[in-house]
């Protein structure tokens, strides 16, 4: 279960922020086999269920984020779909500076770490995480994310993460809100693109908010997430 805590150094905060718990996820969204992140010292959202295969977020002045494990062969699925929907604005942001970084949804990949094709400082963290969370812990994420004011289409290396997690921007303060929008995205050519090379598999797949540092509140709806061929 707790594997995925590596990829928390590549996301969000230090390794030392990490908090092993539980406890705003509903039972009917951990039926769905999703488990949730904390972070030590912050609020966490409110994951519940709102309708088949529907996760909705609500998230006042906090940060936290639900994850699954997957095994898909990305070689034969490798496109990527769902639906999202927002109540309200995104408060203004900086995706790239540590402390402004807040998003009001995103959607996060992990990828297994791939020694042949990892960058020096990868392969020197690498021992680290895995003394630490097992040999199974991902070693680089992938994000597909609503912004606030940057362009569709940027991409921006996470201030937390850097070079080992890459943002997309899909939406910002400029896309429709209260309906839903429609993704679908190629995972092998997004990788391909922000990091060189072709991925081999996923590892976990990941939905959060995160407004601690706006102090702002966002209700954020996810559905009909799946990997496709075509």
């Amino acid at each position: 279960m707790y594997i995925i805590a590596g990829l928390v150094f590549f996301v969000h905060y230090n390794i030392s922020h990490l908090k092993l718990g539980f406890a705003e996820i509903s039972e009917s969204v951990e039926k769905l086999g999703w488990r949730e992140i904390q972070f030590v010292d912050k609020k966490s959202n409110r994951f519940s269920r709102c309708g088949q295969g529907c996760i909705q977020v609500d998230s006042d002045s906090a940060v936290s984020m639900i994850q699954r494990s997957l095994k898909i062969d990305i070689t034969e699925k490798k496109f990527l779909s769902w639906e999202w929907k927002l109540a309200a604005p995104p408060a203004p942001s900086d995706l790239a500076r540590k402390g402004k970084d807040d998003r009001p949804l995103a959607v996060y990949v992990t990828f297994p770490f791939d020694y042949q094709n990892a960058s020096m400082s990868e392969r020197a963290m690498r021992p680290l995480l895995e003394f630490r969370y097992g040999s199974e812990a991902p070693g680089r994420v992938l994000s597909y994310v609503w912004a606030s004011a940057e362009s569709k289409g940027k991409v921006i290396a996470s201030p937390f993460g850097g070079a080992q997690h890459k943002m997309i921007v899909k939406r910002n303060n400029r896309s429709r809100l209260g309906a839903w929008l429609e993704e679908k995205v190629n995972v092998v050519a997004d990788y391909k693109d922000v990091f060189g090379g072709e991925p081999k598999s996923v590892s976990h797949i990941l939905i959060s908010s995160d407004t601690d540092d706006t102090l702002s509140f966002t209700t954020g709806f996810v559905k009909n997430m799946q990997f496709t061929p075509h």
